[in-house]
C-alpha cells in the first residue's frame, strides 16, 4: 500500500482495493463515503487467513469469542477520528498499518 498523503480518498480507495484483490481477498462491503474515511469489509469465510496475516502473535481461539468474525479494513482520513462505540458480546482487534 502507498503512503501518499497527497492522494486525494477516491484514489487511495482504489489502491488498496486493488491490493485486497492481489491478496485474494473478497470485498463483500465498501464505503468511502463516512465523515472520517471509510472501510472495506471482508468475506467471513476468509477471516482465519485475515487474522494470520494481519494478527500472527495471536490465536484464532483468542480472537474469535462468538461464532462470528467480521474481517475489515478502516481507512482513518488525517486529523479524523472515530466515535467511541460499544458492542455487546463483541470484541475488537485493531492494527495500525500507515500513519
Amino acid at each position: 500500500m502507498n503512503n501518499n498523503n497527497h492522494l486525494d480518498k477516491e484514489t487511495i480507495f482504489n489502491e488498496i482495493a486493488t491490493w485486497l484483490q492481489a491478496q485474494e481477498y473478497t470485498v463483500v462491503q465498501r464505503d468511502s463515503n463516512r465523515p472520517w474515511g471509510g472501510f472495506f469489509v471482508i468475506d467471513e469465510t476468509q477471516a482465519g487467513r485475515f487474522a494470520e496475516q494481519f494478527f500472527p502473535h495471536l490465536k484464532m481461539s483468542d480472537i474469535q469469542i462468538t461464532n462470528k468474525l467480521s474481517p475489515k479494513i478502516l481507512i482513518v482520513a488525517p486529523g479524523k477520528r472515530l466515535s467511541w462505540q460499544y458492542h455487546f458480546r463483541r470484541a475488537e482487534i485493531w492494527k495500525v498499518l500507515e500513519g
